[in-house]
């Protein structure tokens, strides 16, 4: 499993990008990792995203005999993927409408699906799934994973992260000439610093970062 460093260290994630993103995970907001081809790194940077929510958040699977379908608001919600694959944690159909709907209903959602674009994922959930289109929004952020520079050189970057803005009522492009917030500097000071420090291991790094950050 790798950390946000590492990620990082592997131009996965531009600074820019982590700091933002780490801070919105902070406050409670819902994430995507979507990718078509299999061996993307979408597991690996939904999880890298993961180790770094607050502590005492309750985390629940989406596996068979969990009760997650009766989760409370506050609780987040990991599924493995969105697919009709018959593996543990995979959801599909009327589970896929239901995940959706306690998105809408106050829970945090953390998954990943075969998609490029927040079309081909809309698609997918709204269309094939038939999740309200409502709750389409609760999905909050979207990271399509890019893969290039050919097989033995594969290069995996995240080249632009969708989120809905509610005070716009729609879904924004996360832009590259926008102003990072005093707490953005602040974080990407701290990823910058763990590098230095050679804090890689995902436990170290979540460690550090429930440490650092202010209650």
């Amino acid at each position: 499993m790798l950390s946000v460093i590492d990620l990082l260290e592997a131009g996965t994630l531009a600074p820019e990008q982590a700091a933002w993103l780490l801070d919105r995970i902070w406050r409670g907001a819902s994430w995507m990792v979507g990718a078509g081809p299999g061996g993307a790194g979408k597991t690996t940077v939904m999880s890298a995203l993961l180790a770094m929510v607050p502590a005492g958040e309750e985390i629940r699977l989406t596996n068979r005999d969990t009760g997650w379908e009766s989760s409370p608001p506050g609780t987040t919600l990991v599924s493995y993927e969105l697919s009709p694959g018959w593996y543990d944690g995979y959801i599909w159909g009327e589970a896929v409408r239901r995940y959706m709907a306690l998105g809408a209903a106050g829970c945090r959602l953390v998954s990943n699906l075969h998609a490029d674009t927040l079309e081909e994922a809309r698609e997918q959930i709204v269309d094939q799934c038939g999740a309200d289109p409502a709750h389409f929004a609760a999905l909050g952020t979207f990271i399509p994973v890019t893969v290039g520079g050919g097989f033995r050189a594969s290069r995996r970057s995240v080249e632009r992260i969708h989120y809905y803005d509610t005070a716009e009522g729609g879904w924004c492009l996360l832009g590259g000439d926008r102003s990072p917030s005093a707490q953005e500097l602040r974080i990407a000071d701290f990823c910058a610093g763990l590098s230095r420090s050679g804090v890689r291991r995902v436990e170290d790094v979540r460690e550090a970062w429930l440490h650092w950050r202010p209650p």
